[in-house]
Order: C-alpha cells, then sequence, then structure tokens
C-alpha cells in the first residue's frame, strides 16, 4: 500500500529529516509528531527538513531560534510564551493551523473494537475504572465478552501537543477527570494505577501493540501504521437528531395515531476517517488570535456526525521575525505556509488527515500573507 511504505520510510529513526533540506537556504522545522508524516512529505515537494520531536520539543527549539518554524497541537502555556519574550526580543507566538486530525483511541483486549464515551474514557485516565469488566465499560458494549482484568494505560514520554488536546478533550466532557488530573497539559499529572510510557505517537502505538488490556491515544495515521486499525474504538457523544414516532392526536374531534418529527438527543458512536473530521471542523467563526477556543471548540463538535477527538495543528511563527533575530526565516516560513495552504491541502487525506475548512483556509491565508 502507497501510505504504509511511504509512512514506513518517514518514521525510519527518531528524527524525520529529508535528504534535499541540507541544501542552502532551505528551511528548518521541527516539533509535533501528530503531522509528522504529512509535513516531512510537504518538505519532501519544497526542499525543507522536519524533525518529529513532540511539541514541546518544537516549542523549545522556537523559544531558543535554532529553526525557522515549528510544529505544536498545544498551546504554548504562559511560561513559555514569557520565556520566548525574554529570549527573543519580546515576541509572540502566532499560530497557523495546518490540518484536521483525530486523536483515535486503540484498545487491546481480547474484546476487539470496543464503544467508549468521554466520561468513561475520563475515569480510565484518571483511575476512576481499573477493570475493563467494569459495569460502566460493559453497558456501552452489550454482547462482548470483556476481560476481568487490570486497564494498563499507555501515555507520551515527552511533552506532548497530542496528550495536550485529548486531555483538552477529557476536561470538556469529564468533571471527574478535571479534578483529578486538571487542565490540558502537554505533560498531564496521569493518576491511572498502571501507566506506561513511549515516545512519540508512535511509541504510544508500539505499547499498546506490546501490553495486552491496554489503551492509548494516537493520531489516525500511526495508528494505521501500527496495524491497530481494527482495535481503535468508536467514540460515543450526544447529538440533537430529528426521529420520527408514533404519536395520538386530535383530527375533527377523533383521536388518531401520527407520525410526527421530534427532536431527541442521542448517544452516537463514531470512528474516525476524513469524513468524520471534516464534520468536527464545521465552526462558526475561526479566530486565529484564539487557537485555544478553536481547540476547545473542535472536541466534542456539537456537528452532526463528527469525530469527538478531532484537533488541529498549528505551525507557530514568530510576531516579528526581526525583533526576534530571525530575519532569515522569513521567506523559509513563508514558503512552507504557501505550500501548506495550496498543493499541501490536496495530498492530506491519504495520511488520515482532513484539509482545513474553508473559512479557516481562508484566514490563515490571509495572516501568512501578513508575515513581517
Amino acid at each position: 500500500m502507497k501510505r504504509s511504505t511511504l509512512a514506513s520510510a518517514a518514521l525510519t529513526g527518531a528524527v524525520m529529516m529529508v535528504a534535499a533540506a541540507s541544501a542552502a537556504g532551505a528551511g528548518t522545522g521541527s516539533g509535533a509528531s501528530f503531522p509528522a508524516l504529512v509535513y516531512t512529505d510537504w518538505c519532501q515537494n519544497i526542499g525543507c527538513s522536519y524533525t518529529s520531536k513532540g511539541s514541546s520539543g518544537g516549542i523549545q527549539d522556537f523559544i531558543a531560534g535554532t529553526v525557522d518554524f515549528a510544529g505544536s497541537d498545544a498551546i504554548m502555556s504562559s511560561d513559555q510564551v514569557s520565556d520566548l519574550a525574554a529570549k527573543r526580543g519580546g515576541v509572540s507566538p502566532l499560530y497557523f493551523p495546518t490540518v484536521l486530525g483525530a486523536i483515535t483511541v486503540p484498545t487491546n483486549t481480547s474484546a476487539g473494537r470496543l464503544r467508549l464515551d468521554g466520561k468513561v474514557l475520563g475515569e480510565i485516565f484518571s483511575g476512576g475504572i481499573t477493570k475493563w469488566n467494569d459495569s460502566r465499560i460493559t453497558r456501552l458494549n452489550r454482547g462482548k465478552s470483556l476481560p476481568n482484568a487490570d486497564i494498563t494505560v499507555c501515555v507520551r514520554s515527552d511533552g506532548s501537543g497530542t496528550s495536550y488536546g485529548f486531555t483538552n478533550y477529557l476536561n470538556k466532557v469529564s468533571l471527574n477527570f478535571r479534578k483529578k488530573v486538571g487542565a490540558a497539559s502537554q505533560t498531564p499529572a496521569w493518576t491511572a494505577p498502571r501507566i506506561v510510557r513511549g515516545a512519540k505517537n508512535p511509541g504510544v502505538a508500539q505499547c499498546i501493540k506490546d501490553n495486552s488490556n491496554s489503551i492509548g491515544y494516537v493520531d489516525l495515521g500511526d495508528a494505521q501504521n501500527a496495524g491497530l486499525a481494527s482495535n481503535i474504538a468508536a467514540i460515543g457523544k450526544y447529538e440533537r437528531r430529528t426521529v420520527r414516532i408514533k404519536k395520538r392526536v386530535k383530527v375533527r374531534g377523533k383521536v388518531v395515531v401520527k407520525r410526527v418529527r421530534v427532536k431527541r438527543t442521542k448517544l452516537v458512536f463514531s470512528l474516525p476517517s476524513v469524513k468524520t473530521i471534516s464534520a468536527a471542523g464545521t465552526l462558526r467563526s475561526y479566530n486565529l488570535s484564539n487557537p485555544a477556543k478553536i481547540q476547545r471548540d473542535l472536541v466534542n463538535s456539537t456537528a452532526t456526525g463528527a469525530y469527538p477527538i478531532t484537533i488541529t495543528t498549528f505551525v507557530l511563527a514568530y510576531s516579528s521575525f526581526a525583533k526576534a533575530g530571525k530575519s532569515g526565516s522569513i521567506a523559509d516560513t513563508k514558503a512552507f505556509l504557501n505550500y501548506a495552504y495550496g498543493a499541501g491541502q490536496r495530498n492530506v487525506t491519504k495520511f488520515a488527515f482532513a484539509p482545513l475548512p474553508k473559512g479557516m483556509l481562508a484566514a490563515a491565508k490571509t495572516r501568512a500573507a501578513a508575515l513581517k
């Protein structure tokens, strides 16, 4: 399969580099492993390089000024923003969304593909549910025989935008998770009793494969590449849907039974796909000056058919390259973004990502053109 061949080549070694990037003047980027397959493919076309080291690693390089641009699924913390300003001439970060993607939840149990919802996931990842045959899991999976086994939770060993996106979702849907683990974070303080850590998305995928009765969170492309496609859980969320019901009504003094349309709230389960990821992107507005709100609105989207754990991933740029002492990086950063917002959008689906919604893409293009 073409995608598997490309993905395998892209993931050889801890660092994803493109040979053409060593040419003089080629741009360099580092950061999030979530979009690394896509960014590596783009760099093969325009002669840049991208090093996959996790969002936190990319942010550190961005602050240090050792790259032209950084990739991050996470919003920089207040401490990171302050550090950037102190070291790079008082500048602030600008966020440029590039693609939409799914954070999947693969499991490794004898029961095969499971159905899980936000409350149950919040309990598993905070330690409130520790056995696979807990009644809160079995009631979502009637007809399946779930083992009386301890749950092993696979998480990231590095600072991670995928961790940020996943905990952002769990904060939105699970009060207990919010109380026990805290706010969305690149380095969450997990409270589940059986934790195993893996480096970057491929490392978490391997952790799930290697540990029976495990669960974890991985981007869709890396989950598929690791052979976990059939283990990805269907995630439930409540949607308002129109249904037809029978109702007794009076017509000319007589009681008759009619079929009428009513709005009902229903727990709907969905699997990640380009279609369900795209459905989550139907937001009313895209304020790129408030990237945290964009991420918050994407997860557990109220849009019909939307996959609940959908995020966007960002390229970070300086509010002023000149003040940051990085004037030489403007052209390379713009070249990457121009490709991302043009030809790059047309090939993201082969890596199991979805293109940006039209409104978000238009706003991002306008902001990229104004970089200075």
